[in-house]
């Protein structure tokens, strides 16, 4: 079961006594990139550490689990990611029973900084929870494992998709967007290279970023996902799919 968690970009997932919170795209150490661009920030891991630490106590979860883009420089560590990055698993691990992480796109190197009892996975992600708790995680960027996709039940992150709304006067504005729509597990598989006899409709679930100041592509715009594997494949299809902001109001 999973449960999304009202007015944050984050997930809930049950399974029997154990709760797991699900969250993707942290970008830990942005705010240097923001600093060459002239923004001056407040270290906003801290502001992002606190948004965790509410939602273990409001949610009551002992493990979380971090799907991808932990920190923000791709292909290599940042001299601010060396200390940024074990400075939140450390508090993770004071937080949780569990610290688990499934990598993306942007964590290039990111065992070298990770505490030791941080269970890391590979970027084909990995299925969690046992019977019709079942559901496979993935970053998105690359094709999940067979297993995640025959769960028929799929969470990735990766995508940082936006909604734009116009005001009377012109004004355009871009809120963060949950998106759940329908998946074809055997075109997925397909897709993905795998031989599997397992058929039928799966659900997907994309996230959006933890990090609220990466900003993201307006999917109301282009009309079409077209990013990563899963999105750009022919088993997913943006018709029919349910969007909504972050506050729990639907858009489509």
């Amino acid at each position: 079961m999973i449960r999304i968690v009202a007015g944050e970009a984050a997930i809930v997932h049950i399974d029997g006594g154990v709760s797991t919170l699900l969250i993707s795209d942290l970008h830990l150490g942005l705010e240097k990139e923001m600093a060459k661009k002239g923004f001056r920030l407040p270290a906003y891991s801290v502001k992002m550490v606190e948004r965790i630490r509410d939602l273990s106590e409001r949610c009551g979860t002992s493990r979380i689990m971090i799907l991808g883009d932990v920190k923000h420089a791709v292909g290599k560590v940042e001299d601010i990611e060396w200390g940024v990055v074990p400075w939140f698993f450390d508090t993770m691990l004071d937080l949780f029973e569990s610290v688990q992480v499934v990598p993306g796109n942007h964590d290039g190197n990111i065992k070298s900084v990770l505490p030791a009892r941080v269970v890391l996975y590979g970027p084909q992600g990995t299925v969690i929870g046992r019977g019709a708790a079942r559901i496979g995680v993935a970053h998105g960027h690359a094709w999940p494992s067979q297993e995640a996709i025959e769960c028929r039940n799929l969470v990735i992150g990766h995508s940082h998709f936006t909604y734009e709304m116009k005001d009377a006067i012109g004004g355009r504005t871009r809120e963060l967007v949950w998106v759940k729509t329908a998946y074809d597990v055997g075109e997925l598989l397909e897709g993905a290279g795998y031989t599997s006899a397992v058929r039928g409709k799966g659900k997907l679930t994309v996230m959006p970023p933890f990090n609220r100041l990466v900003g993201g592509q307006p999917i109301n715009r282009s009309r079409s996902f077209e990013f990563g594997p899963v999105l750009s494949s022919r088993s997913v299809s943006l018709e029919g799919a349910d969007m909504f902001l972050t506050d729990g109001t639907r858009v489509t």
